[in-house]
C-alpha cells in the first residue's frame, strides 16, 4: 500500500510541477490548476480523483486513526476532481464544500494518529504566515501543506 500512496504523491508532485513549467507562475490556491491547464483541464481532475483514491485505498488500509474521517478526506478531495469548475455558479458549492470537508477531515484524521505531527505543521505554517509577502500564495501552501501533513503522518506511522 505504501507504493500507492508514493504514486499519489508523484501524480499530485507531477500536475504542480507541469503548470508551473509550462504556464512559468504558481497557482494562487490548488483548484486554479483546473483553470490553468485550459483544454487540458480534465488533468486536474484525473490527478484529484486518482489522488483521492489511491490515498482512499492506502489510509484505510492502514487501520490508523479515525477510519471515518479518512474515508470522509479522500472522498472529499474526488469531489474536488469531479467539480472543479469553482468559478461557476452551478458548481461552486459543491466544490468548495468538498474541498472545506476534505480539509477539516485531513486534519482531523492527522490528529487521530499523530497530535506531534500536526503541531509541527501548524508551527511552520505560523512561521510561513509571519513572513509571508505579496507574492505569497497562503491558499496553495496551506492547500499543500494539509495534503503533505496526511503524506508524512502516513508514511511515519506505517513505515515506522
Amino acid at each position: 500500500m505504501v507504493v500507492l500512496s508514493f504514486i499519489a504523491a508523484l501524480l499530485m508532485f507531477a500536475m504542480l510541477c507541469m503548470v508551473i513549467d509550462n504556464k512559468k507562475e504558481t497557482p494562487e490556491m490548488m483548484s486554479s490548476i483546473y483553470y490553468m491547464l485550459g483544454k487540458r483541464g480534465w488533468v486536474f481532475q484525473l490527478v484529484m480523483i486518482l489522488f483521492g483514491m489511491l490515498m482512499m485505498i492506502c489510509l484505510l488500509d492502514s487501520g490508523l486513526g479515525e477510519q471515518c474521517l479518512a474515508f470522509i478526506a479522500c472522498a472529499g478531495l474526488m469531489f474536488v476532481g469531479a467539480a472543479p469548475r469553482f468559478l461557476e455558479q452551478g458548481e461552486r458549492a459543491v466544490h468548495k464544500g468538498a474541498a472545506i470537508v476534505s480539509a477539516v477531515a485531513s486534519v482531523g484524521w492527522c490528529l487521530t494518529v499523530d497530535w506531534r505531527m500536526v503541531l509541527a505543521f501548524l508551527t511552520w505554517y505560523g512561521v510561513y504566515w509571519v513572513g509571508i509577502n505579496k507574492d505569497s500564495k497562503p491558499w496553495l501552501t496551506a492547500e499543500f501543506t494539509a495534503i503533505l501533513l496526511v503524506m508524512v503522518t502516513y508514511w511515519c506511522n506505517v513505515l515506522v
